[in-house]
């Protein structure tokens, strides 16, 4: 009796620590942090970036203008470069989803864990260098971002394969 409620406790607390383990690695699948930070890679429009201009600087029309358009499209860079850092890690995922060979498939959640903490380390790292002022305040973030979810893409498409080989 006692050998069958010990191997019972024993099988219950693998089931359990399985549990654990397969939940951790969808977690893994799932990760998608907000690294935006204070960026405003949603604030596309004109318009948007002139009042952003506005709230930092106190400059002539001309001037407002001519920033709130490098504004604007420096928040286009970093969305299409994040866009490109997203769309990849979508590719390996797909790529690689289903190779069993060499432990890949269980590899994958742990390179797209690790894709995104290589840009999120890279943001941290470019900004801890800077210090904006003014209208750099709405620039510099967002050129941060682009550059690192860039450097993310250029990492993960790296790992793909050519399909038409």
């Amino acid at each position: 009796m006692i050998k069958i409620v010990f191997w019972n406790v024993i099988l219950g607390f693998l089931a359990v620590l399985i549990a654990i383990l397969v939940s951790g690695t969808i977690q893994a699948w799932a990760a998608n942090p907000n690294l935006d930070g204070d960026s405003q890679p949603t604030r596309l429009k004109l318009n948007e970036c002139i009042a952003d201009v506005k709230e930092v600087t106190a400059w002539d029309e001309k001037e407002t203008l001519d920033a709130a358009r490098k504004i604007c499209e420096i928040r286009q860079s970093h969305t299409k470069e994040k866009a490109q850092f997203l769309a990849s890690l979508k590719k390996l995922r797909e790529q690689y989803q289903n190779y069993t060979n060499h432990g890949f498939d269980k590899q994958l959640p742990t390179a797209i864990a690790d894709s995104w903490t290589i840009v999120k380390s890279c943001i941290d790292f470019k900004e801890g260098f800077t210090y904006p002022h003014n209208v750099a305040l709405l620039s510099v973030p967002e050129d941060v971002r682009s550059g690192c979810y860039s450097l993310g893409a250029s990492l993960v498409e790296s790992a793909l394969f050519n399909q038409t080989q």
